[in-house]
Formats: C-alpha cells, structure tokens, sequence
C-alpha cells in the first residue's frame, strides 16, 4: 500500500492551556537565528539628527521608552532592561525570560515578537550608540568655545 509521510516533531512544542489541555504550536524561533541576541550593526547619526551629543542621545531614548502603548508593556520593560545592559549573558537571559524572539536573522533587538505573537519594533538608537556620538566631555567643551 503506501508510504508513510510524517513530519518532525522537532519544530513544535508542547504547551499547556488554560482548561488543563495541551496544544501544539510553532516554535518562535526566527530562522536562522542561534538563541544569542547581536548588536545592531554601527551606524552614524545623520540629519536631521546627527551627529547627536550624549544629552540628546539620552532624551530620545527616554523619549521612546516613554511613549509606548502598543503592545504589552512588561515585554517593552524587559526590551528597555535587555537593550540597556552592557553584559551579554544578561541581555539573553532577559529576552529568554521575556519569551521575546527577535523577527530577522541578524538576531537583534531591532524586531521582536513576544510569545503571543505581538510585534515590537526598537530604533537602533536605542540599542546603540552611534559611531559619531558627541561625547559628554566634546559637548562641554564645544559649549565654552561658542560663550
């Protein structure tokens, strides 16, 4: 008679609902993406914007975290925790704890969905400091030379 045809088991997991059953779903993995979160690539501050100073680096970041109603707002908390850590190992345990995958290869935080399935987008700016930043020293001194 026939073959079989089967279909791996691997891409799925088995999760629990809320009446004691379980269901199958899609694991939410981004193809290609390894399970460790990247830096976004280096990027320059252009106009209108650049070269930014360090004050309104900081402002416009502010500026988005504050703003954020779509979504849910603890994954827009552990986005702000992961893209404000210096340490690696910290960044991943909060986007894994989060349940937060990123949506392209690269693995950045530039685009993500939570386990849901609601997408989150965050600026580069908010993930990394441009090449051409105007460090807080450069900005006092360009300050004292223009009074």
């Amino acid at each position: 008679m026939g073959n079989c045809v089967g279909r791996s088991t691997q891409d799925t997991t088995h999760t629990r609902n809320g009446m004691g059953g379980w269901f199958k779903s899609k694991k939410s993995t981004s193809p290609g993406w390894n399970g460790i979160v990247q830096q976004p690539k280096p990027w320059k501050a252009e106009p209108p914007f650049g070269p930014l100073t360090e004050t309104e680096l900081k402002r416009m970041r502010e500026e988005f975290w504050d703003t954020r109603t779509e979504g849910r707002q603890e994954m827009w908390q552990a986005l702000k925790a992961a893209a404000e850590t210096t340490e690696d190992t910290l960044r991943n345990e909060i986007v894994k704890a989060a349940g937060l995958t990123p949506a392209n290869r690269e693995g950045t935080l530039e685009s993500c969905y939570d386990e849901l399935g609601n997408y989150y987008e965050v600026p580069v700016y908010c993930l990394r400091d441009p090449d051409n930043l105007v460090r807080l020293e450069e900005e006092d001194n360009s300050e004292k030379t223009t009074n």
